[in-house]
């Protein structure tokens, strides 16, 4: 059997997909940075804690398909930039669409990369307890990242009070084994008390 090498040029163009993916920011900061956090840095810790959760929480799952789920989940935002959780209604309303024609964009654009097209498009319809996993992971780590950086000067620039915060992450619940691990988090965010509080 041959092996066939990428050109340079190809190998290039996919250092320059990882600068363009750098280039997608998020709306919290990066901790103690001063700067937004961009996808490439929100792929990077994905992947490192779900490498760091899933032996002690969930030892049955794949670790190869967990990291292939978790550096490619977001690599859609490239053309269907992020989406806020509490961004406005018609924008979270395109999202899933715009999502959609990202990869059918990505797929065109990379026939030779094929397996990370389909890990993001496994992720987004969260076809195994994998894709399930670290879509739950990825709905805890903006709560860690905002809480230990801004804190609670985010929270109340963006009204969001613990219960809206409950209420918006119901996909949360699509992993039985994170799902508790969640009721965690907001039992430690409640404790710090830095959220918004509900308007009288």
């Amino acid at each position: 059997m041959s092996i066939e090498y990428p050109s340079i040029e190809r190998l290039g163009q996919l250092q320059q997909l990882f600068a363009d993916f750098s280039r997608v920011t998020r709306v919290p900061e990066l901790i103690d940075t001063g700067r937004l956090e961009n996808d490439i840095d929100h792929s990077y810790s994905l992947a490192m804690t779900c490498w760091y959760l899933a032996p002690k929480i969930a030892p049955e799952l794949s670790l190869e398909k967990i990291f292939r789920y978790a550096l490619s989940h977001d690599i859609v935002e490239l053309y269907a930039g992020d989406t806020f959780v509490f961004a406005h209604e018609d924008e979270k309303a395109s999202k899933s669409d715009r999502e959609d024609e990202a990869i059918t964009q990505l797929e065109n654009e990379w026939p030779d990369f094929s397996d990370m097209t389909l890990a993001a498009k496994g992720y987004k319809e969260k076809i195994d307890e994998e894709a399930r996993f670290v879509k739950a992971v990825d709905k805890i780590l903006p709560l860690l990242v905002i809480e230990l950086g801004e804190g609670a000067a985010f929270w109340e620039r963006h009204k969001i009070t613990l219960d809206m915060e409950r209420k918006n992450k119901v996909t949360i619940h699509v992993s039985e084994v994170v799902s508790p691990y969640y009721e965690k988090v907001l039992a430690w965010l409640e404790e710090r008390g830095h959220m918004h509080a509900t308007e009288n």
